[in-house]
């Protein structure tokens, strides 16, 4: 693959206390607004409290090259630890997620304009990012208010990139305490309800039959999402009926998808090879790669 150097366009998709949030649109050279298109929407990690989509625009442009129309998506970012939310941040992961099935709706609801077939529009994430696109995959809660349900936010297709898939165990962190105060005694209770939060935001405990294609990544030194986690995962999408394949590379950590980061670029670029290969079996790119 080559990096093309591809121009892209901003849109906004959402508007929200005071925040503009952004689609970072990358097209074909030889896109034609009449045409219908694979989409390929990519969602940055960075703990739900860091992290922008111009970090995934190479793999926009890259993946562009290829003949999709790619999409990086900016949502709102929770405070960094111990600080409370300001206006135009996420009070919790719920936000995050309400934003990404926000932009997939627009992305669905714009297709004719944005030259792209509805259905079939795959969402890549990595970590945090992972996490928002399994969600894409598994779960229909966390609207916004007022949104027009009646256009689906589920993805067709997802590549899940050492995503956290549940929140029952060290990633319960993130899950808000559920005040115990009311009464003495109601430790027990309050527990519970946090623990069936974290359930309900897990991918994991959100898998049913009927649930699009998914390519699950994970490196076995990853110590920040374990991979323990990803198989679990795999293990339960497949036992559902769903269609997926686990790869788990040996000799990588955490964040493997990102350029300039921690990952070698020749490595960074075969994770990019094996995400091709996936989407082009399931038809979101032509088979005549590189």
């Amino acid at each position: 693959m080559i990096d093309a150097g591809f121009p892209y366009e901003t849109i906004v998709y959402k508007e929200v206390a005071g925040r503009r949030l952004r689609l970072l649109i990358c097209r074909p050279e030889d896109w034609d607004a009449a045409d219908r298109r694979p989409a390929i929407v990519w969602i940055h990690g960075g703990g739900w409290r860091g992290g922008q989509p111009e970090m995934l625009l190479r793999h926009c442009r890259l993946f562009a090259a290829r003949g999709a129309v790619t999409l990086s998506v900016e949502y709102r970012l929770m405070p960094l630890e111990g600080q409370a939310a300001e206006p135009g941040q996420a009070p919790g992961v719920e936000t995050c997620m309400e934003d990404c099935r926000s932009a997939m709706r627009y992305i669905r609801r714009h297709a004719a304009e944005l030259g792209i077939d509805p259905q079939r529009i795959a969402v890549v994430g990595d970590s945090a990012g992972g996490h928002l696109a399994a969600s894409l995959a598994t779960t229909d809660r966390y609207d916004a208010p007022g949104e027009d349900t009646s256009v689906s936010a589920m993805a067709n297709a997802v590549v899940n990139c050492n995503g956290i898939v549940d929140f029952t165990g060290r990633w319960k962190a993130v899950v808000p305490i559920v005040d115990a105060g009311m009464t003495a005694g109601d430790e027990v209770r309050a527990w519970v309800m946090r623990h069936e939060h974290a359930k309900a935001l897990s991918p994991l405990d959100q898998v049913r039959a009927g649930q699009p294609p998914m390519l699950i990544m994970h490196g076995l030194l990853d110590t920040i999402v374990i991979p323990e986690d990803a198989v679990r995962f795999y293990e339960a999408y497949t036992a559902a009926g769903n269609e997926a394949e686990l790869v788990l590379y040996p000799h990588l950590a955490h964040a493997f998808v990102l350029f300039d980061y921690k990952t070698a670029e020749q490595e960074v670029l075969k994770v990019i090879e094996r995400i091709d290969s996936f989407l082009t079996r399931y038809d979101y790119l032509p088979a005549s790669a590189q």
